[in-house]
């Protein structure tokens, strides 16, 4: 496959196809800066005349530091725009990870391995190739602000060339985040994603109201996607290194569900080029009104958002599928949420603009107690490939679950797990990491351990990771201990710690003691018995008061208090 650079001054030209080539990578022009240096080349790999990937591809020459316009003399100099670029030393970082699949899983690694070369991936040429031209460059400042400084070309440079040997696979490794605290100081929070036998699959912060489990994931996302308090600007300021080593995720997923929290909606607005890599699910959203933007609240939002995200689910399944590590998303799913809820079909709501008597349309449709729906699997989908049905759809009534031709009932809270369960399947990739604030929030103590269950089957399909803040002591015994954080108040202020004994599987009053000291135990129970112990002056007169309207507990905390009284 060849490599080839399209000339041009226009830096939203999406690159195109020459006509003599039905496979190829072409790269066309761009003056994105990145902090004085400008790398930036459009992207686009065309397979059988068809684009299958949209990306940019950064590549730093050791003889210019704006890339397009090096080019663009070259090809006027007589280049004829086809890699490897002639006389320059160079180095390429993709901002997607999946290039690497999508070329394997197109002409072979023989055919991929030729491509990294044309482009000189940095990745490959450091890791397999050792190539010390390519390591020279790769020390250079420029590399680190510019082909590194967002999350999609970090994932690829860290773990794309992992392909390369001998099919290894990527995986999240374990990492550090340093807080800082309000005295100047930084405390460290140390996530553990991988144990031999343990599951390691999810962290988990917990500890009382106030004491920054949700501050800890916010500075997460700010420092990770380099935004707000993580940007390059605020870090040179402050001096701050908010990782030991950077996160190598492919994408951030947070889920929260609470009116009252602050978290990046997206990256609309922010200095980045790929707004892909993070995606916020919650009852916030951006809206645009008379010309000015604000922030508002809905309830209908979880429930739109698992319309979309099963489209995109099966979308994501016709366009990769090809790839040789590619997982179903729709077949996740149903595995995942069939076992749970007992559902045989996938149906979203249409609105009344349909004509469902339309003989040019597929017989994909349904009338269930006066509502018209789309019924969502493999062969509609494809059957509705010529037809743009996106505007038919009553995205407000999100999913709907059919059992026997009828909607399945369900209670709020596991609708709000399953339309979770589908948001995740929909946005997630391989090696994502899943952050999840206070799940308790929408779900009572029995959906909290089957919530857990899912998540852990959704994470093991696309080998991705999970933290999750929360007040569950349900949760907590779920979570091995070097995976459980407990976060508490000193007095030179925040402390960070993983309970001293193990919390898999363990005891709920011992994590709870731990965790929330005293304070766990119900006060107002306290303080009554104490009242009616001096009322009437003995146990055994309250004892016999209470009569049937007593346990075996209350009894035993009652003579022990008169013990320990001296009574």
């Amino acid at each position: 496959m060849k490599v080839y650079y399209q000339t041009g001054s226009s830096w939203n030209r999406p690159p195109s196809r020459p006509k003599s080539e039905q496979n190829i990578l072409t790269l066309s022009y761009n003056n994105w800066d990145d902090f004085g240096s400008k790398t930036t080349l459009n992207a686009a790999l065309f397979f059988e005349g068809e684009k299958l990937l949209e990306f940019s591809l950064k590549t730093l020459l050791s003889d210019s530091n704006f890339t397009a316009q090096h080019l663009n003399e070259k090809v006027s100099n007589g280049w004829d725009g086809f890699f490897p670029i002639p006389g320059s030393d160079y180095i390429s970082v993709p901002s997607d990870i999946d290039l690497y699949s999508a070329l394997i899983g197109k002409i072979g690694i023989k055919s991929t391995i030729k491509v990294m070369e044309s482009i000189r991936d940095a990745g490959y040429l450091k890791n397999i190739k050792q190539d010390k031209k390519a390591i020279k460059l790769i020390e250079k400042d420029e590399f680190k602000n510019s082909l590194l400084r967002e999350a999609g070309a970090r994932k690829s440079y860290s773990d794309g060339w992992l392909i390369f040997d001998h099919g290894r696979n990527s995986a999240i490794e374990n990492f550090s985040l340093n807080l800082e605290k309000r005295n100047g100081s930084s405390q460290r929070v140390s996530f553990e994603f991988n144990s031999k036998l343990l599951p390691y699959d999810i962290n988990v912060l917990i500890g009382p109201n106030g004491v920054g489990k949700s501050h800890c994931l916010k500075s997460l996302v700010e420092y990770w996607l380099g935004v707000d308090k993580g940007s390059k600007k605020e870090l040179d300021k402050t001096g701050h290194e908010p990782f030991d080593e950077t996160p190598n995720i492919s994408r951030l997923i947070l889920v929260s569900y609470s009116p009252f929290e602050e978290y990046t909606l997206d990256l609309s607005d922010a200095n980045l080029l790929d707004k892909t890599a993070y995606k916020y699910f919650g009852f916030r959203q951006n809206i645009e009104r008379d010309g000015e933007s604000r922030i508002g609240i809905s309830r209908n939002l979880p429930a739109s958002d698992s319309a979309h995200s099963l489209l995109k689910a099966f979308a994501d399944d016709e366009k990769f599928s090809f790839m040789p590590n590619w997982i179903g998303k729709v077949n996740i799913i149903n595995s995942v949420l069939q076992a749970a809820i007992g559902y045989d079909e996938l149906a979203l709501t249409l609105t009344d603009e349909v004509d469902n008597d339309d003989p040019f349309l597929p017989d994909c449709f349904r009338t269930i107690n006066d509502s018209d729906y789309l019924i969502v699997n493999r062969e509609n989908y494809d059957a509705l490939e010529f037809f743009d049905f996106s505007n038919s759809i009553n995205y407000q009534a999100g999913v709907t679950f059919l059992k026997n031709g009828t909607p399945v009932e369900l209670s709020s809270g596991q609708r709000l797990f399953c339309y979770i369960v589908i948001n995740v399947a929909g946005e997630i990739k391989r090696d994502s990491l899943v952050i999840i604030d206070e799940p308790e929030l929408f779900l009572h103590p029995t959906l909290e351990i089957e919530f857990i269950s899912l998540l852990k089957k959704v994470l093991s399909a696309f080998s991705s990771k999970a933290i999750l803040a929360t007040h569950s002591l349900a949760i907590a015994r779920e979570i091995p201990t070097r995976c459980v954080h407990v976060f508490r108040e000193l007095e030179d202020g925040l402390d960070v710690v993983n309970p001293p004994f193990e919390t898999f599987g363990g005891d709920m009053q011992r994590i709870s003691t731990y965790v929330f000291g005293d304070d766990s135990i119900s006060k107002p129970f306290d303080e009554w018995l104490e009242i009616k112990l001096t009322e009437y002056g003995s146990a055994s007169s309250l004892i016999s008061a209470l009569g049937r309207e007593i346990n075996e507990e209350i009894i035993i905390k009652l003579l022990n208090s008169e013990i320990g009284s001296g009574r």
